[in-house]
């Protein structure tokens, strides 16, 4: 390669390079997340940590209602009558634990939220 190849295909991968560069920093300002990306990802944590409790909270009053009254038929032999009730009794517990979760007030954050609770 000659003397002028080369110093022409040296600034042609300068120009490259530069172009590159300032591709990659427009991509770097554009992805970075923002003041409104973080509140509405930490929103979305929120919203999925109290769907998960609620799930368990419903799930374990069930399941605990049936386990204590499968027991204590198989205990007393009285069976299915304390397993139903039990039953009952956990799927109201479970119920009632949900209908409290949901009845929390939410805390917002941002212009027009309370301070005060």
């Amino acid at each position: 390669m000659s003397e002028p190849d080369k110093n022409a295909s040296d600034s042609e991968l300068r120009a490259r390079l530069g172009s590159l560069k300032s591709a990659i920093g427009r991509a770097e300002a554009g992805d970075k997340p923002g003041p409104t990306r973080a509140g509405q990802d930490g929103a979305l944590a929120g919203a999925m940590s109290s769907g998960f409790r609620a799930a368990t909270d419903l799930a374990g009053g069930i399941i605990a209602g049936a386990l204590l009254g499968y027991l204590g038929d198989r205990w007393l032999g009285t069976s299915p009558f304390l397993l139903i009730a039990f039953l009952a009794i956990g799927t109201i517990a479970g119920l009632r634990s949900v209908y409290r979760l949901g009845a929390r007030p939410t805390h917002r954050s941002g212009p027009g939220a309370s301070t005060e609770e």
